[in-house]
């Protein structure tokens, strides 16, 4: 039976390479974090609105198909399970509640 304290001893130390990547994207996603506010993802929304009105001509209409695009994520895509695990191990690396 390994024990939680032999179990770290065998996991590799984080080489400084990886240690500084590691920091450099911490640093980056803070900053897009920080960028990320209800009046940017209005905007945002807005814009994306504007250019598919602008290209509204270049549409071709589905008669026997209702598609929508924005449906306030009332159907979201499931993640995928090596995604959901890659975000537990963000969450607690970084320690973000859930």
């Amino acid at each position: 039976m390994v024990f939680a304290d032999e179990k770290k001893k065998a996991i590799a130390e984080e080489s400084m390479r990886t240690r500084k990547a590691r920091e450099k994207m911490k640093k980056q996603l803070e900053c897009f974090e920080k960028n990320i506010t209800p009046q940017a993802l209005q905007k945002k929304t807005i814009e994306i609105q504007r250019w598919i009105s602008r290209h509204a001509l270049h549409r071709i209409i589905l008669k026997n198909k209702s598609i929508s695009m924005f449906d306030e994520n009332q159907n979201t895509a499931t993640l995928s399970r090596r995604v959901g695990q890659l975000t537990d191990q963000i969450k607690k690396e970084w320690d973000i509640p859930k």
